[in-house]
C-alpha cells in the first residue's frame, strides 16, 4: 500500500486500521506491538514499528488518552472486564452465527485496543437477572454489554442503575440504553440501488418476519420507500415471510410480481427458485443482505461491517464508564453504521 500524498506533498498518516491492513495482521497485534507487547514476538514488533515510522502513523488521540488515563488512575482488576450479556441457549450458542461472530470479534478487538477484557454472562447460566446481578456486583464489574439473544427477551430483571451500559444492535431492545447497530435503511437502498446500475429493474426484498421486526421494519421501510420512487413497471413490493408456509407464499409472489432480481436474507431461496424451474442466475439475479462466509463466495450483496457495529457498541460502554453515566438513559442514542456493497469472491 503506498501512502497517499497531501497537497502539499507531505506524506499522509495512515490509520492503525490501515497500518494492520498492510501487515496483514489485526489491529490488536498492531496496538499490543506498538505497546511492547512481550505476548508478540520481537520480530514481529520490530515489523510494525517499522512500517508504522514508514507509513508515518501517529497514534489516535483520543485513544491514547484514555490508555493514559486507564494506566495512571489505578481501576484495575475487575473494573477493567466489561460484562457482555447474552441470552441464547448455553454459553456461545450464539457462536454458530457468521453475524455474532463478526461482532464479537470488533468488540473484543477494540476492547483490547483499550485494554479491556471482554467476559460472556449468559443469563441461563444464572437462572434469571438477579442472580446475574449479584455475581457482577461481586465481582466488581461496572462495565455491561447487552448482546446476543435469541429467546426474544426484550427486558432484564437487572437492576442497570449501578452500571454503565451500553446496548449491541436490536438485543433486548426494549431496554434504553444507547446503541451501536447497522444502518438498515441506507443498507437495503444501497443495495437496490447497485442492482438497478446493474440493470435490474424489478428487485424484490424478500425478508423473514421476525428479522425485519428485529431491524424496527427499516428493512421494509427502505423498500418501500425506494417503490415509492419507481415507475409502475418497476414496482415490485417487497415480501415479508412468516415462518409458516413460507416457501409457497413466496411461490405465489414470484409469479404474480415477476421480479428480475432479489435481495434476500437468511431464507434459502435459492432451492425454492429451483424447485419452481427459476435459474440463478440466467432467469433472476440473487443479490444477500448482510451475508454468510458461504453467501460471500457465491453472491453479491451487502457487507454490514458487523465488526464496526461490534467496535462502537463496546466505545459507547467505554464513554458511559469514562463519563461515569449508569443506567438507563432518558434519551438514549443510537450509532448507525453504514454497509459496503461487495460482489461475489468467487468467479462463476
Amino acid at each position: 500500500m503506498e501512502p497517499a500524498l497531501s497537497s502539499g506533498g507531505m506524506q499522509a498518516r495512515v490509520t492503525m486500521a490501515e497500518l494492520a491492513k498492510e501487515l496483514g495482521v489485526a489491529e490488536s497485534t498492531v496496538s499490543r506491538a506498538l505497546r511492547g507487547d512481550p505476548r508478540i514476538s520481537a520480530a514481529t514488533r520490530g515489523r510494525v514499528k517499522e512500517a508504522a515510522a514508514r507509513l508515518n502513523y501517529r497514534p489516535n488521540a483520543m485513544v491514547s488518552a484514555l490508555m493514559s488515563m486507564r494506566r495512571h488512575g489505578g481501576g484495575g482488576g475487575e473494573a477493567d472486564t466489561v460484562a457482555l450479556i447474552t441470552d441464547y441457549p448455553g454459553v456461545g450458542g450464539w457462536r454458530s452465527k457468521d453475524v455474532c461472530r463478526w461482532e464479537y470479534d470488533g468488540i473484543c478487538e477494540r476492547a483490547d485496543r483499550l485494554g479491556y477484557r471482554v467476559e460472556e454472562f449468559a443469563l441461563a447460566e444464572y437462572g434469571g437477572g438477579k442472580r446475574l446481578e449479584k455475581a457482577l456486583v461481586t465481582r466488581g464489574i461496572r462495565g455491561v454489554l447487552l448482546g446476543f439473544s435469541r429467546n426474544h427477551r426484550t427486558e432484564l430483571d437487572l437492576d442497570l442503575n449501578q452500571f454503565s451500559v451500553a446496548g449491541l444492535s436490536t438485543y433486548f431492545h426494549d431496554m434504553r440504553v444507547d446503541r451501536a447497530n447497522f444502518h438498515g435503511l441506507y443498507n437495503v437502498r444501497l443495495a437496490l440501488k447497485e442492482m438497478r446500475l446493474r440493470g435490474y429493474a424489478r428487485t424484490g426484498l424478500v425478508v423473514p418476519e421476525f428479522n425485519n421486526r428485529i431491524s424496527g421494519y427499516q428493512w421494509s421501510g427502505s423498500a418501500l420507500d425506494w417503490q415509492r420512487h419507481r415507475t409502475h413497471d418497476e414496482g415490485c413490493p417487497p415480501l415479508i415471510l412468516e415462518e409458516a408456509g413460507a416457501e409457497a407464499s413466496f411461490g405465489r409472489w414470484f409469479r404474480a410480481e415477476r421480479p428480475d432480481a432479489l435481495l434476500v436474507y437468511k431464507l434459502n431461496v435459492r432451492a425454492w427458485l429451483a424447485r419452481l424451474g427459476v435459474r440463478v442466475p440466467q432467469d433472476v439475479a440473487l443479490a444477500h443482505l448482510y451475508r454468510t462466509g458461504t453467501e460471500m463466495r457465491e453472491t453479491a450483496g451487502i457487507d454490514g461491517n458487523l465488526h464496526l457495529v461490534g467496535a462502537a457498541a463496546f466505545d459507547l460502554v467505554v464513554e458511559a464508564l469514562q463519563t461515569h453515566r449508569t443506567g438507563l438513559s432518558e434519551h438514549p442514542k443510537e450509532v448507525l453504521i453504514k454497509g459496503l456493497w461487495r460482489e461475489a469472491l468467487a468467479t462463476p
